[in-house]
């Protein structure tokens, strides 16, 4: 730490926390700590070697907007390769996109672009007019259909629903706008998507070897004063710092402390879905590398249903080619969700020879449309530095790793700033 520097702790070691700390020591030079209760940093992303295939339960894909993170994969040694193209119910995914309805899919995603661009911008302001939040709130389905993109409709089953983000019936467009950007348009239907070679849990480790982090480090209790923040850890270390950085979600952390009203009001706004995917063998499936399968992404999708499927490899001492499936868990079980799938990979003329590991993620944070409605962006923008704490994570921007760190590089000038 450099003289006049500050002690800052970071709550959570995912990729929320590990990006802002990453910023923060790049750009000041201000002493950062990282707290993780788990016994590995990545949170949500998870790479796992089986016999000489890497599987990715957690984050998969880079696409254009992951400029900062492919950065970084470049300078620490972390190779990326392009993936085929996807396929929704064995056709090409531009293909399938450009069945909907309407103008060329070119026409629809300017006109999307623009009507994104323009809410977003009305969001942006300190008392959004309430025809913007109205709007925010929206059913996406009700907001494309309006607006006749068919086409992007079509786009969104896959980006949107088919990856856990929300059923497009119920979901908010302002989470829809929040993933789906020009970067995105641009990278699926130019096919600029691609994987880390090494994994996402190499490249999380590899950038964590930088930090200080301290793995099964279970926060017990946080008090917040005016003269610093104490931190006490579940085997009684207690720790102090100038600032807090919160990339966990809001409500566990409320839970730590005295909770502001901003917290509480953020922690009882949103409702988290979540996520499967199961490793599982067969000798019959498909060969191709990633297929998605429309009635599943439909509005108002069932939970437990398969709703996409990514070949990872063979190895005959599993049972065959690999193959990571993916649900919406719903309340069902993890035994209840490996019978759905028997099923419904019977379904598509395949067997499963083996199920090897499935893991729940808690996973996307919705907000409540009234939550919208009633002013959340702008509270959740506002009350960045309230008691010397800032927020990061999937509830403050995005579940995806690029709009994280959009977030933290947003974010991180404001704080030092504010630091002094």
């Amino acid at each position: 730490m450099k003289p006049g520097g500050k002690r800052i702790a970071i709550l959570g070691a995912g990729p929320a926390g590990l990006t802002f700390a990453r910023l923060l020591i790049e750009q000041s030079g201000h002493s950062v700590t990282l707290f993780e209760k788990s016994h590995r940093v990545g949170g949500k992303s998870l790479s796992v070697l089986q016999g000489e295939d890497l599987i990715e339960f957690g984050t998969c894909y880079t696409i254009m907007s992951h400029r900062r993170v492919m950065e970084w994969m470049r300078a620490d040694g972390i190779t990326i390769q392009k993936i085929v193209p996807h396929k929704i119910d064995g056709v090409p995914a531009r293909d399938f996109f450009n069945s909907g309805p309407g103008a060329p899919l070119a026409v629809q995603g300017i006109r999307y672009v623009q009507a994104r661009r323009k809410l977003l911008k009305a969001l942006e302001s300190d008392a959004p007019p309430q025809a913007a939040l109205d709007e925010a709130a929206t059913p996406a389905i009700e907001w494309l259909r309006a607006r006749k993109l068919g086409k992007i409709e079509k786009m969104m089953m896959r980006t949107v629903t088919g990856m856990g983000y929300g059923d497009l019936k119920t979901v908010p467009i302002l989470h829809a706008m929040r993933w789906v950007d020009m970067d995105l348009i641009l990278s699926g239907t130019l096919n600029k998507i691609y994987m880390p070679v090494e994994g996402w849990s190499e490249f999380w480790e590899r950038l964590a070897a930088k930090l200080d982090v301290h793995l099964e480090a279970q926060v017990r209790q946080i008090d917040r004063t005016v003269n610093g923040h104490r931190i006490v850890l579940a085997d009684g270390t207690e720790e102090h710092f100038d600032a807090l950085v919160c990339a966990m979600p809001v409500d566990r952390f409320s839970a730590l402390l005295e909770p502001t009203e901003s917290e509480r009001v953020v922690g009882d706004s949103i409702q988290w879905g979540g996520y499967a995917t199961t490793l599982i063998s067969s000798e019959d499936w498909f060969q191709e590398q990633i297929e998605y399968y429309s009635e599943t992404c439909l509005p108002g999708v069932e939970p437990g249903l398969l709703m996409s499927a990514r070949r990872e490899g063979y190895d005959a001492g599993l049972g065959g080619h690999l193959y990571i499936a993916n649900q919406l868990p719903g309340t069902y079980s993890g035994s209840e969700l490996i019978e759905i799938l028997r099923e419904e990979v019977t379904k598509r003329g395949a067997t499963i020879n083996a199920v090897i590991q499935q893991e729940i993620w808690e996973y996307f944070a919705e907000y409540k449309p009234e939550a919208i409605k009633a002013g959340l962006i702008a509270r959740m923008r506002q009350m960045q530095g309230e008691r010397g704490t800032w927020y990061t994570g999937a509830s403050f921007s995005h579940e995806s790793v690029a709009n994280i760190c959009i977030h933290n590089e947003a974010l991180v000038p404001k704080m030092l700033k504010a630091l002094g």
